[in-house]
């Protein structure tokens, strides 16, 4: 019996990301409907639009952290498609903050453009691991997809014994 992969350390801290914004989302989800209750809804269109706006980020989210959580694969997916909405979003946002502090005189620019970078470039990378790593595919799969050294090793060594008769 083939014993259970451990989870990735990149699932780990995807499932981390992944469960703060989907406590996040639902904390805002939750203050939105007490204010409608308590001052009524001026605009239902617009409230109406924002709700299902943040019901589907929440289910993106926790969907993606429940989905890891008992190693489905489409929690795989899920997951995957959060962090690339956090990279967008991080993007976007660490950008527009450094063409805004380009503007002024200050000395953490390059503070804030160092910050930017690491933001960006490690969702970027968690993503990749968890989509497309070694480790996440054996641990969605339940079994290893690469082949193994000894394998490769033995047909090149039967190729090149039925090449000499």
């Amino acid at each position: 019996m083939a014993s259970i992969p451990k989870r990735p350390l990149s699932v780990w801290i995807a499932q981390i990301i992944l469960g703060f914004y989907s406590i996040f989302i639902t904390l805002i989800l939750i203050w939105g409907v007490y204010k409608s209750l308590s001052e009524g809804i001026s605009d239902p269109a617009l409230y109406l639009v924002t709700t299902v706006g943040v019901l589907t980020f929440a289910a993106v989210y926790f969907g993606g952290f429940w989905g890891m959580a008992i190693r489905k694969p489409w929690g795989r997916w899920l997951g995957v498609a959060g962090l690339i909405i956090l990279l967008i979003s991080s993007a976007i946002t660490q950008t527009s903050r450094l063409v805004a502090g380009s503007k002024s005189d200050s000395g953490f620019g390059l503070i804030n453009l160092v910050f930017a970078i690491f933001v960006v470039v490690g969702l970027a990378i968690l993503a990749f691991l968890v989509a497309a790593g070694d480790a996440a595919d054996e641990f969605f799969n339940g079994k290893p997809t690469k082949v193994p050294d000894s394998v490769t090793n033995n047909s090149e060594s039967l190729t090149t014994s039925n090449e000499h008769p």
